[in-house]
């Protein structure tokens, strides 16, 4: 069975679960009144995109919302929406192609608020996502990535979506392209080792490969669009019908956290290394996402309509349903 394979089955378990649950009037374990304190277990992956809500609790935006946020660290977004949709998690941060996926598949899930978006740019000084090849390899363009294995953190999803949407607009057969699921802390490795031609990564994992030699010859999320809104945080739609006050607090205090992060790229290079492995001279050094409150809704339609294209999705799913509206 393929990991996505795997992925759904459990998927259709936890949307089973969570029907059960529902049909016994359960309620969340934090749950609470209008200001009652709660306990929120946010599901989030150890890259640079999350460092937001780690600013936000340092800066006690949460703590003034009567909110303690508890991060659980996962390998990616499919991890995320499954630990969500079972309870494990109340609120997740996944990529927008995962929510798309389980919105098609009419999982209960909402968007609550933004995450973190692509640069303005396709350029290696501003493009915080790239695909690298090794020193001295032979691919020296996206054509030359015809007929080889790319790592991505997880397969039919965001990564293969915008690596095949660069390699159309770079005039390459992305149908030729092979691709290898590799957790993002093990991708560099990976590439060094030659498990694989090439390797999309995130930072902080782009500015490690740098570092090691590695040489950028895609900028997938700002090849597919400038400002591309790349994921978000979301919860289920009962999570959020038995707790909206809890979640109006906590979008309250996440936008709070986009906006200070945005302004404040000090306080998020001070956040990366207390929850991610690198060490803190070399995130003084990465190139840090774009974050707003505001969602960027048309590369949220662009993303859905890729979905489609690449078979991700059989249809696309209603967005008006998808984006929760406080």
């Amino acid at each position: 069975m393929t990991y996505r394979s795997r992925t759904l089955a459990a998927l259709c378990a936890a949307l089973a679960s969570a029907s059960l649950l529902a049909a016994c009037g359960s309620s969340s374990s934090s749950s609470g009144g209008s200001g009652k304190p709660a306990t929120l277990k946010v599901g989030v992956i150890p890259i640079a995109d999350v460092a937001p809500l780690y600013v936000g609790m340092k800066q006690g935006f949460f703590k003034q919302q009567k909110l303690t946020i508890q991060p659980k660290i996962a390998n990616g977004g499919p991890e995320i929406v499954t630990a969500t949709v079972s309870g494990d998690d109340d609120i997740g941060f996944s990529n927008t192609t995962s929510l798309i996926i389980a919105g098609s598949k009419n999982i209960p899930l909402q968007i609550v608020t933004q995450g973190v978006l692509g640069a303005k740019k396709a350029s290696p000084d501003q493009a915080w996502d790239a695909v690298l090849v090794k020193k001295g390899s032979p691919i020296k363009s996206p054509k030359d990535l015809e007929g080889k294995t790319i790592a991505v953190n997880s397969l039919n999803n965001v990564g293969p979506l915008t690596i095949n949407t660069a390699l159309k607009k770079a005039g390459a057969d992305y149908k030729k392209v092979k691709y290898l699921e590799v957790p993002f802390p093990d991708v560099n490795a990976a590439l060094k080792a030659g498990r694989v031609d090439a390797a999309w990564v995130v930072e902080p994992f782009v500015s490690q490969g740098l570092a090691q030699g590695s040489k950028p010859v895609l900028f997938p999320y700002e090849q597919t669009s400038p400002s591309l809104t790349v994921a978000n945080y979301f919860a289920t739609k009962q999570y959020i019908a038995q707790n909206k006050d809890v979640v109006q607090r906590f979008a309250k205090a996440m936008n709070k956290s986009l906006e200070y992060a945005q302004s404040h790229p000090e306080a998020v290079r001070a956040a990366v290394p207390t929850y991610t492995k690198i060490p803190a001279a070399a995130a003084k050094k990465i190139k840090l996402p774009q974050w707003q409150a505001d969602l960027n809704r048309p590369t949220i339609d662009l993303t859905a309509n890729l979905a489609q294209q690449y078979g991700y999705i059989k249809s696309k799913p209603n967005l008006d349903d998808l984006i929760w509206k406080p």
